[in-house]
């Protein structure tokens, strides 16, 4: 599954976020990898993470796999902005 948005107002960056069955969460922000895990055993992981030069961002991403298929939700801030 994988999931991209755009972050930033003035500064724009993308984020891809991936993940697969078999436990491999990757991070991606434009395009250079951030985080690539794989975690087997770990149904459900929160990432935390930080962008942006003159504008900051604080990204938090849930990663969850389980009998309802996968999720992932991306936060901005605190704020919901993407989800897959």
């Amino acid at each position: 599954m994988k999931l991209r948005a755009m972050v930033g107002e003035a500064e724009k960056h993308e984020v891809e976020l991936e993940q697969g069955w078999l436990g491999r969460r990757k991070v991606m922000i434009d395009g250079d990898d951030i985080i690539d895990k794989w975690e087997i055993t770990s149904f459900s992981k929160t990432m935390r993470l930080s962008m942006g030069e003159e504008e900051k961002h604080d990204l938090r991403v849930k990663f969850s796999r389980g009998l309802g298929g996968l999720k992932i939700d991306l936060y901005v801030d605190g704020k919901l902005a993407a989800k897959a």
